[in-house]
């Protein structure tokens, strides 16, 4: 079935529809040419030699009647061929068109070959190949650049994912490497009741910070997937008191003072729309990032605005040029000692932001702490 398909191609039927269209339209001429000649032929005699009743004879024995017979036979024979030659004509139209048609399309369809011979060959290993088709930019050419752009899309993609589970798996081995050898080292066969208080509060400790990678890897991933369709009209004040009154108690421990501040919406404008729980997902991890990487006596500062929101915090100097690149995936700023978080809090916050189209910006402030816009426009 595969081997029809590839006979009856385009290239073969463009050649066979060339090689039709040529014959039939010249068959057509000469089907007319031929059929009009013998009627002016066929007048011409009824005219001369029959529409006459007084047939003279002509000088040597002949008479006019037997010389327009004989100049018919001549002028049949001559028609007859004229059949055969223009057959032969038709035949021949038939396989220039067709050749021609052939030829036409091959180099019409040969970007097409090359674009399919690429796609072919490229695998998640080779995903930097590019079919890159050059010449006049035409249909061919635009989707050409189409593939290629999807090819980068794809490479980027399949790079990140690689990166990520290297990350992982490298964040996942540590706690349980401490936890096998908490346990090896101390609990030894004269462990007492208090080594053992100790083991346990420590394997305790590891074990729920990898419950919270674990979480966080799942947000992480259900982020990265996009919205599901339940986006509803988000009232960033309303979520931000809700969020800050939650970590209101670790701020108090932390001896971080945390506020919310409101500016006014412009009035007429609706409130963006978005999936609620990945917002307050957000909003939870720049709070929880803000009071946890602080330091005594600073602040959270959380203020919104109808198009979005701000959170700016306190705490150890981050260089500039190091502030955008804390949202990739289990990447910490160098000052700090890492708390209880996984690494991935702002991860999930650009994925969160980048799912719901919004606009995200991560700078340090002078004072230090950084300081992190939320847009939906």
């Amino acid at each position: 079935m595969r081997g029809v398909g590839r006979t009856w191609s385009i290239r073969t039927r463009t050649a066979l529809v060339f090689a039709l269209a040529a014959m039939a339209l010249a068959t057509g001429v000469v089907v007319f040419s031929n059929l009009m000649s013998q009627a002016g032929i066929s007048d011409a005699y009824s005219t001369t030699v029959r529409g006459d009743p007084a047939t003279p004879v002509q000088p040597g024995g002949m008479s006019a009647d037997s010389e327009h017979q004989q100049s018919l036979s001549v002028v049949r024979i001559v028609a007859v061929q004229q059949w055969q030659w223009s057959a032969i004509g038709i035949a021949g139209a038939g396989v220039l068109a067709g050749g021609l048609g052939w030829f036409v399309s091959r180099r019409m369809l040969r970007p097409i070959d090359r674009i399919t011979a690429t796609a072919n060959r490229i695998t998640a290993s080779n995903l930097h190949e590019r079919i890159a088709l050059d010449g006049p930019d035409d249909e061919l050419r635009r989707l050409s650049g189409t593939v290629d752009d999807l090819l980068d899309r794809l490479e980027t993609a399949f790079e990140s994912q690689r990166r990520f589970v290297a990350q992982a798996s490298h964040e996942l081995r540590t706690p349980l490497a401490v936890q096998r050898a908490a346990m090896q080292i101390g609990l030894h066969d004269g462990a007492d009741t208090e080594d053992v208080r100790v083991i346990r509060d420590e394997l305790l400790e590891q074990n729920r910070r990898t419950e919270h990678l674990v979480e966080s890897l799942l947000v992480l991933a259900e982020a990265d997937r996009g919205l599901a369709g339940d986006e509803r009209q988000i009232d960033f004040a309303a979520l931000a008191d809700e969020v800050v009154a939650g970590a209101a108690g670790s701020a108090h421990e932390a001896s971080v003072t945390l506020v919310h501040e409101r500016c006014t919406a412009p009035p007429g404008r609706p409130d963006p729309r978005g999936e609620p729980t990945l917002v307050r997902q957000l909003l939870v991890n720049l709070v929880g990032n803000a009071v946890e990487y602080n330091e005594p006596d600073g602040f959270v500062r959380v203020t919104t605005r109808g198009d979005g929101f701000v959170v700016e915090n306190s705490g150890p100097v981050v260089p500039a040029e190091v502030a955008p690149l804390l949202v990739e995936p289990f990447r910490r700023c160098p000052s700090s000692s890492g708390g209880r978080h996984s690494g991935l809090g702002l991860s999930i916050v650009a994925a969160i932001v980048q799912a719901h189209g919004w606009r995200l910006d991560v700078s340090a402030r002078a004072d230090g702490g950084l300081r992190i816009d939320v847009s939906s426009v």
